[in-house]
């Protein structure tokens, strides 16, 4: 789903990697929220403390903290009812989709940027992204960030190749068209995927629509298997 205007038509104050604190002093906001995995902003929301704006930092490498992280927005925003519901909502739909996953699980490569080959690593909530949608992160190295060689990525040969494209990996070249991926079995078999690097990248509510999109790739991926004679 696109974000809704009320989002989209807000000033831009830098990146999530380095935020602008002069432009943030000059909104004079009540409180800053700030992801503790992104530790090159920590410094820039320092200088925001010390000019006297709260800064409310969270680790969201899952969904537990995620939830966690919502339910205290909700008490410091004084909305704990409506991030309680959210939080619910997002258990529930959780629970209803383990029922819906197939028997295997299928091996999932998550590039995060190229040329210069970075995959989601072990430790990144895209691991629990792609469990909770039926598969496994085919990248087994420890981290949120991996990077890798085409080698590697031979080697580890997935089922399903997700790239994504958005402020960290602009205008990635279709892995079926480099050189040595047409041997992937991801390549033979057309299940290489383009998904949005907002949706997927970046903890939040809509974290549970970036589950429920890879569920069905992987649903539709499983059900080609079992057909097969």
């Amino acid at each position: 789903d696109e974000l809704p205007e009320s989002i989209t038509a807000l000033p831009v104050i830098g990146t999530h990697m380095r935020p602008n604190p002069e432009l943030i002093l000059g909104l004079q906001p009540d409180l800053v929220l700030q992801r503790a995995s992104r530790a090159q902003a920590l410094d820039p929301v320092r200088t925001l403390e010390t000019n006297g704006i709260p800064v409310a930092v969270f680790e969201m490498a899952n969904f537990a903290q995620l939830c966690s992280a919502m339910q205290r927005i909700g008490v410091l925003t004084n909305t704990t009812a409506q991030a309680q519901t959210k939080v619910d909502s997002i258990n529930t739909a959780l629970d209803a989709l383990a029922s819906t996953r197939p028997a295997h699980a299928s091996a999932v490569f998550f590039e995060v940027r190229s040329p210069q080959l970075v995959a989601a690593g072990h430790d990144s909530m895209l691991t629990e992204i792609i469990a909770l949608a039926g598969g496994y992160n085919a990248v087994t190295a420890p981290g949120n960030l991996v990077h890798l060689s085409d080698e590697e990525v031979l080697r580890l040969d997935p089922d399903i190749y997700l790239v994504q494209r958005g402020p960290m990996n602009k205008n990635p070249v279709p892995p079926a068209v480099r050189p040595h991926y047409a041997t992937l079995r991801c390549t033979r078999t057309k299940q290489i995927f383009e998904v949005d690097e907002l949706l997927f990248s970046r903890p939040g509510p809509r974290s549970l629509d970036a589950v429920y999109q890879l569920a069905g790739l992987i649903q539709n991926w499983a059900a080609t298997q079992e057909a097969r004679p």
